[in-house]
């Protein structure tokens, strides 16, 4: 459910090979990535009518959920009170920044700002650098994540009792409960963390090395000291045996030393060669992929983890990625794109709430309901030569589709 005044904001990046075209609104990336398999409708909540066609929609549904802070449904008076008036069993889910009661109830909360109070962003970078946002907004996922499991609590408690449910989740919270050992060793033992770039406080070698080619690097851990005796063993050479690695605590108390010896070996091999050395080997090591190696893994391809979906032009064929579980039995659900501005408008007014055609044409005259937004929300096409030249981009590849195999 969006509106012709806010549309939904992943609408408007990225476009398909930087170009605007007729209609921006409906070609975004982003928006097609996370809405497939949805239904779409417009609705101005702002007006009188458009507040009365949401409650008609809540009479027939199982489940509203919203991400406005508190004050935005409470003051729309579609707030859970309100709601519970309509259909008593319905399940009301606020995924809000900070929760739906204390001081903070009400701030406005983005990715970054939410990353910063729940401490990741204090805990990213290194020693001698200040605190780092992360490269992406993790809040947004986890808060996600924790809504979906909410819901489904919910559905079950209500198909045990027959009783609604209101869920309060906070992102804020969700942050904080994922942040794991690092707010543990506070509550435990009185001690705040810092950041610590790519070591660990426990283990070494721990860390992220340099590899041969462009840009070319490789994440290696080892937790025990049988899987370092499994390194010395498939790196076969004479540096790999200092005596004075051979236990957990002699190889963090030398662990600066330990990092440039494996830094020298690394730096002149290719990454996918070290990954595949030390993992036949029982070490683990990830290869350091940008998101053009992601979409041409060849283990994705072997797992058919991309699924090439066919929009309408100017966004053509593109790939995205399947659901990230599979059950035994249970074949992938249909991929269908992700739905046009105000696509499903005449379905769910006219067929599902029963609006005559005359009805449906007020409500587009009055803009109650409408296909086309007043405000598309498009970012602009990226200067990609400039990105390039500043470092906020690593390439620009112009073979990507016959790569990605569009």
């Amino acid at each position: 459910v969006e509106s012709g005044v806010r549309p939904d904001s992943s609408r408007g990046s990225p476009q398909p090979d930087s170009q605007v075209g007729d209609q921006p609104w409906n070609n975004g990336g982003m928006y097609h990535e996370a809405n497939r398999n949805k239904s779409g409708i417009s609705l101005d909540l702002n007006t009188d009518r458009g507040k009365e066609l949401f409650k008609e929609l809540v009479s027939v549904s199982d489940v509203v959920a919203q991400n406005f802070p508190p004050r935005v449904m409470r003051n729309f008076g579609l707030d859970y009170p309100n709601l519970r008036k309509v259909k008593p069993d319905i399940i009301v889910l606020d995924s809000t920044a900070y929760g739906s009661s204390g001081p903070w109830e009400n701030y406005i909360g983005y990715g970054s700002s939410l990353q910063a109070v729940t401490g990741l962003t204090y805990l990213t970078g290194y020693e001698d650098s200040g605190p780092v946002q992360g490269g992406i907004l993790f809040n947004d996922t986890l808060g996600a994540l924790n809504a979906t499991y909410a819901i489904l609590l919910a559905l079950a408690h209500r198909e045990r009792t027959g009783q609604g449910q209101w869920v309060d989740l906070s992102q804020y919270e969700s942050g904080v409960a994922h942040l794991g050992e690092a707010y543990m060793e506070f509550e435990m033992n009185g001690v705040a963390p810092t950041r610590r770039g790519n070591s660990h406080p426990d283990h070494a070698p721990y860390g992220v090395y340099r590899c041969a080619g462009d840009d070319g690097w490789v994440s290696i851990t080892v937790t025990s000291d049988a899987e370092w005796a499994s390194f010395v063993r498939v790196v076969g050479e004479s540096w790999a045996s200092n005596a004075d690695w051979e236990t957990a605590a002699e190889r963090l108390v030398q662990r600066q030393n330990l990092d440039e010896a494996i830094g020298n070996w690394t730096a002149s091999r290719d990454k996918h060669e070290v990954m595949h050395l030390l993992q036949a080997g029982g070490v683990a090591c990830g290869a350091v992929y940008n998101t053009r190696e992601i979409a041409t893994d060849p283990h994705h391809a072997d797992r058919g983890f991309f699924t090439i979906s066919v929009h309408p032009e100017p966004v053509g064929p593109r790939p995205h990625s399947a659901p990230l579980f599979r059950l035994t039995g249970v074949g992938r659900p249909p991929d269908r794109l992700a739905p046009r501005f105000g696509e499903f408008n005449r379905q769910i007014f006219c067929d599902l709430l029963g609006k005559s055609k005359q009805e449906y044409a007020e409500l587009m005259g009055q803009k109650v309901i409408s296909d086309i937004p007043d405000n598309p929300g498009v970012t602009p096409p990226p200067n990609v030569e400039g990105l390039l030249r500043m470092g906020f981009l690593a390439e620009h590849d112009l073979e990507y589709k016959a790569k990605l195999g569009i």
